[in-house]
């Protein structure tokens, strides 16, 4: 050990204060001998299951000589800290910070690993790894293994971890196990020296670890204790931590206590149980039948037991790469959650926008809550992740566990199923995140038994369909299970995936004969498919007018709401602002409370708070066959799962109106089902068809219309179009993957800049409004639509920046220029606070139900060469200050 300066050494792993964590004045103190806790670690290294160690036995030497000297700079880096928050005390925190850089060995690769525990940043391990490779005792490790290192790292980590939450939960101290947000186990009490982990990381020849805990205690007498009040009633709590620092400190240097005085605490780990046989109905025989009938009481359709055969206990041998082409309504989602579910691996499901997260939550939450029924005594969990928000939601036992000492946020991908949007996905694979554990995301996402599946891939075009072809091929050429699932994917796009195998119950006229016999019999859906179409083209919008517009589709709403008492209906419109307006019409004629009440409002630019709940009320309707009218844009067109009995849509792309309509009739159950189309141009901003495309469309729209929906003729419309890559957009991501994956710092500028083109070049900032310092609104827009124009009272500009010593993001007003992909700007309206008024314009107006319809335009803008120029102007101390950022334009 390394001594400490002056006096004896303290020599301590981790610290306890067994009781109310806020009292200023414990009674009780435990500390944890040193040895004893590398001991614990390293023991739990040397069980690690070799399969999953990149370099077999030599990589389980190096990780066990990094856990024998990992902690020797603890004794002189020992500190207790008392945190106070708003003038109240929080709890004591002990500190060792900076020891791993006293780590020492001579062999590099084993100091390194010890130096880096903790940490787990993208920044840290590339340049370990750059390092060792320059070496040549490691060069031909890390050229068959480029992620050697940082996979051992993480065993390390995960092994001091593991050793923690144990120690914590020994020393009951719950609050502290489950604050620990890095790991990838779940840890339960079975008994009261019995514990159980899952999963099971260790030889599978173990029935069990045996490991002891060891403590010295120290009762605080009434002098020490009074010494500790006395700062609480002077109002000196700032003092408490360095009071209680030196009354430990003098307890522990005129002890004579050694690790045989220490109290022993043994405990036993073993594998957690997986189905409990007396509960299990039949499930534990993993068909797709027994599955389907005990989690969802229906019987899997052809696609879906086809899919549960592919995807069913995927092991080291079974690396299935498949695209799934099936109608709307036909259960893709079920034929592959299901299976995932089954084979217990972890099932990502990236969508192509935010919006249909909060559906598909609701769906997923659902099977799981019925899964965990024949597993007890396991917590199951859903983690979604939208990037600004990372939640995860635990369910025990049919029911959701909501435990306020439980850390929402402990995960960093550590879920059954991780639910996030291809945008956020993206940034994960590259690293980016909570700047301490930033590496967790690409190695969790290439983890063994993972799938990976990508839902509604014919959402994607242009720039987004470009990273979406490149990420997926990452992940096939590393050898994950992959599912990439379409409805009207375009033959041009589909070649993109020739390696994968097919399964198509969409053209194959075998396969989508037989899923229609079933559903039509088995599910009884007599009506699938029958949904007669209009198509209104004498309500055409007009732009400098659109009052016409809006006015003509809610009364052409309100007609068809009142045809039927019990009508579903929902109404789609391209923007926001007509969304609104015919809300605002649709309210006022329904004016009694509860008309009112079956009215709802769903756009991109509801907040992210709000949001959810809203879908979860229509979803509620829906699924209880109750009527609403939903106005709506593009935000409710892709995998919502809703059955509607009328649709009434603008005239957008034919891909888009094939999406669409899957919202209506989507269980076969309706005889008189309606599809209206509204209109007859698409806005630019839509199009995706050329001229001669169009005629063809309209034509076949016209031939349609007074018969039924036909959703292959409209699928032939789909415009051709070969799709060509944006060479800089590939060669971003080129460069993002050699820093992450090969640790070629020659391309860190470009990860550091934070670029990383998801759907355009344009980046996207926060915008909220603010009630009070806890309580806001906020949504994600494009910097450009805040750009030029008509400003607000209470606007200003913040950056959320990362305090690499504190470990913690702060948010502050904007002081530097610079690149904005390198920034993480909000955009703040204060809205209603009169002590904060910025400007004498006007005030900006929210509603919570109508959402954020017009934007404050903050920037003026102007074109530098390849770069678009932002500025910014406020004022600071009487004074007038500007800052100015770039992005790159997106036509050079």
């Amino acid at each position: 050990m390394i001594e400490p300066s002056i006096g004896r050494s303290f020599d301590f792993g981790r610290v306890f204060f067994p009781g109310d964590e806020k009292n200023p004045a414990p009674d009780e103190i435990r500390f944890q001998p040193l040895n004893n806790h590398v001991g614990n670690v390293c023991e739990l290294v040397k069980c690690w299951d070799v399969k999953e160690l990149p370099d077999g036995e030599s990589s389980r030497e190096r990780v066990l000589d990094a856990s024998e000297i990992h902690d020797m700079g603890k004794p002189v880096k020992f500190n207790l800290i008392g945190s106070v928050k708003q003038g109240s005390f929080q709890k004591y925190i002990y500190s060792f910070r900076g020891h791993r850089f006293l780590a020492n060995s001579d062999n590099s690769w084993v100091q390194k690993l010890a130096r880096g525990h903790h940490d787990f940043s993208a920044r840290e391990i590339c340049k370990d790894t750059y390092k060792l490779r320059q070496d040549s005792a490691y060069g031909s490790v890390l050229d068959k293994q480029p992620l050697a290192y940082a996979q051992e790292l993480y065993v390390l980590e995960m092994c001091d971890q593991i050793e923690a939450e144990l120690a914590c939960r020994v020393m009951d101290n719950e609050k502290q196990a489950e604050s620990r947000t890095f790991m990838d186990f779940t840890i339960q009490r079975d008994d009261l020296s019995i514990y159980s982990i899952d999963p099971w990381p260790f030889k599978k020849t173990l029935s069990n670890i045996q490991l002891s805990f060891e403590y010295w205690e120290l009762l605080l007498n009434a002098t020490q204790q009074a010494k500790l009040n006395k700062h609480v009633s002077k109002h000196e709590l700032e003092k408490l931590g360095g009071t209680l620092d030196t009354l430990v400190k003098e307890w522990w240097k005129n002890s004579e206590l050694t690790e045989q005085d220490a109290k022993s605490i043994k405990i036993t780990l073993k594998p957690a149980s997986y189905i409990s046989t007396e509960d299990s109905q039949g499930i534990s025989e993993q068909t797709a039948t027994d599955f389907y009938g005990a989690i969802a009481n229906y019987e899997p359709n052809p696609m879906q037991s086809e899919m549960f055969d592919l995807l069913y206990d995927l092991d080291d041998r079974k690396h299935p790469a498949v695209v799934l082409k099936g109608p709307t309504g036909a259960g893709k989602t079920e034929a592959v959650v299901f299976p995932a579910l089954a084979s217990r691996c972890r099932l990502f499901l990236p969508l192509p926008a935010r919006s249909l997260l909060e559906d598909q939550k609701v769906r997923i939450e659902e099977y799981i809550k019925k899964f965990s029924t024949y597993c007890p005594k396991q917590e199951f969990s859903l983690v979604v992740d939208t990037g600004a928000q990372m939640k995860r939601y635990i369910y025990q036992n049919g029911e959701e566990v909501k435990d306020s000492t439980l850390n929402p946020r402990r995960h960093l991908y550590k879920g059954d199923i991780i639910l996030t949007t291809i945008d956020k996905m993206l940034y994960r694979f590259f690293g980016y995140g909570d700047k301490q554990k930033s590496f967790t995301f690409p190695l969790r996402l290439n983890r063994r038994r993972s799938l990976i599946c990508f839902d509604e891939a014919h959402s994607y075009d242009e720039i987004s369909f470009t990273n979406f072809h490149s990420l997926v091929n990452a992940l096939y050429e590393a050898g994950q299970s992959l599912v990439v699932m379409t409805a009207t994917l375009p033959q041009q796009y589909q070649e993109y995936f020739d390696d994968f195998e097919l399964v198509d119950y969409i053209d194959d006229e075998e396969k989508v004969r037989a899923l229609d016999e079933f559903q039509r019999k088995t599910l009884d859906r007599p009506y699938l498919d029958r949904r007669a179409f209009t198509w209104h083209q004498d309500i055409g919008r007009d732009s400098e007018h659109p009052e016409a517009f809006q006015t003509s589709v809610a009364n052409l709403a309100l007609e068809k709401f009142v045809e039927g008492t019990e009508t579903r209906l929902i109404l789609v419109v391209q923007r926001v602002s007509d969304a609104v307006e015919i809300y605002k019409r649709l309210r006022e004629q329904l004016q009694t409370e509860g008309e009112q009440k079956v009215l709802y409002l769903y756009h991109g630019r509801i907040a992210d708070d709000v949001r959810p709940k809203l879908y979860q009320a229509i979803n509620e309707k829906d699924t209880a066959e109750e009527p609403y009218l939903l106005v709506t844009t593009s935000a409710i067109e892709v995998g919502c799962d809703l059955n509607a009995e009328i649709l009434i849509t603008e005239l957008c792309p034919p891909e888009s109106l094939i999406q669409r309509v899957g919202r209506c009739n989507r269980r076969g159950n309706i005889k008189s089902a309606q599809v209206a189309v509204v209109g007859n141009s698409i806005p630019d901003f839509a199009n995706t068809l050329d001229e001669a495309g169009m005629k063809t469309y309209k034509n076949t729209l016209h031939e349609m219309s007074g018969r039924e929906f036909a959703t292959h003729e409209i699928s032939s419309c789909i415009n051709p179009t070969q799709h060509v890559d944006d060479y800089r957009v590939v060669e971003v991501f080129s460069m993002l993957y050699d820093y992450i994956y090969n640790a070629d710092l020659t391309c860190l500028p470009a990860h550091e800049r934070g670029l990383v083109p998801t759907r355009s070049w344009i980046p996207s900032v926060e915008l909220r409004i603010v009630f009070s310092d806890e309580d806001y609104h906020s949504i994600s827009v494009p910097v450009d639509r805040l750009v030029s124009g008509e400003t607000y009272a209470h606007t200003c500009l913040f950056e959320r920046t990362y305090d690499q010593e504190k470990t913690q993001w702060n948010t502050s007003p904007v002081r530097t220029w610079g690149d904005i992909y390198t920034k993480q700007l909000i955009v703040e309206i204060n809205n209603g606070l009169d002590d904060l008024v910025f400007d004498d314009s006007t005030r900006y107006d929210y509603h919570e139900d109508l959402g954020m319809v017009s934007l404050p335009k903050i920037f003026t803008a102007w074109k530098q060469g390849a770069q678009i120029k932002l500025k910014y102007d406020y004022e600071s101390d009487g004074k007038k200050h500007t800052v100015v950022y770039s992005y790159i334009d997106a036509l050079k």
